[in-house]
């Protein structure tokens, strides 16, 4: 796996927000789509915030005609469906070809349903904006998230991110990079996620990758900043595998990763003894962990 091309960039980024989305054309959910760019829109508008956003359209039937999007959004399609991770590094190759991330400041990778609040893009890109040492953000979200001027002071103020807060909250939707670390992260891995034959833990497994690598710096918002359905108590189980495989990747290389991937292992055996996860599917979690150590990301 290599890593794309590592950029040294501050506040005078050309572009201040560069964001990657998948959406399936047959999926039946234009609405949250344009819900998702009306919240993003209404950020160009208020702030004159400089966005360019790559929508990925899967099972796109060829000669179908597109959505009509603003200019900002830069839209591929393709026939076929193809697994999150995946899906995300063919957009992160049309960035690469076309420069982004040596002209951008900030990265987000929001779901086709999820939505931005009035304030959160500006409040995140004034962090890296104001802070050359900070790579990575976070906040929680939620079905009713957020608007961040009318919270109280201690939940609109940024603190340091701990690495169990940390592993917690970062997902697609509520993780922000400074695009140079981004570059220096890579890809994302092609075996984890929906799809893919290890099912979820894509987004933590990226999320983590760049969180050892910066030195486990972040800093988080314990506030639902961003607008998403709220997870359901069965995702726990169902993505079991994927997020213990992330954490026991990067385990190696950080203490408290260590710590909160132990604490994965309590949680499946919680899991166990409620009948929320089947013994094959624990005892498997556990023989793709104990691989995971001297895994590199892959691509297909």
């Amino acid at each position: 796996m290599n890593a794309l091309p590592a950029t040294d960039h501050g506040r005078y980024a050309e572009v201040d927000a560069l964001l990657f989305t998948t959406s399936d054309s047959a999926g039946g959910r234009q609405d949250e789509l344009e819900r998702m760019v009306r919240s993003v829109e209404r950020a160009i508008t208020k702030s004159g915030l400089r966005v360019v956003q790559y929508l990925l359209l899967q099972r796109h039937t060829p000669g179908q005609p597109l959505p009509a999007l603003p200019d900002y959004i830069r839209v591929t399609t393709i026939p076929d469906r193809v697994s999150l991770s995946k899906a995300r590094n063919l957009l992160f190759d049309l960035a690469h070809k076309d420069r982004l991330f040596e002209r951008s400041l900030m990265v987000a990778f929001p779901d086709d349903d999820a939505w931005y609040p009035e304030g959160t893009l500006e409040t995140m890109l004034a962090l890296f904006a104001q802070d050359a040492s900070l790579d990575l953000a976070i906040c929680k979200y939620s079905s009713s998230p957020s608007v961040l001027p009318s919270l109280p002071l201690e939940l609109r103020t940024p603190r340091p991110a701990s690495t169990r807060a940390f592993v917690a909250n970062a997902s697609s939707n509520t993780l922000f990079m400074r695009a140079s670390r981004v570059a220096q992260t890579g890809y994302f891995d092609e075996s984890l996620g929906v799809g893919a034959p290890i099912n979820g833990g894509e987004d933590l497994d990226y999320a983590l990758r760049a969180y050892v690598s910066a030195g486990e710096r972040a800093v988080w918002f314990d506030a639902p900043l961003v607008g998403h359905r709220d997870p359901h108590r069965w995702l726990i189980g169902h993505y079991y595998a994927g997020s213990l495989y992330a954490l026991a990747r990067s385990a190696a290389l950080s203490r408290g990763v260590a710590l909160q991937a132990m604490r994965k292992v309590l949680v499946g055996i919680y899991l166990l003894l409620r009948r929320e996860l089947a013994w094959p599917a624990f005892s498997r979690a556990l023989r793709l962990a104990q691989s995971a150590r001297y895994s590199q990301p892959a691509r297909s």
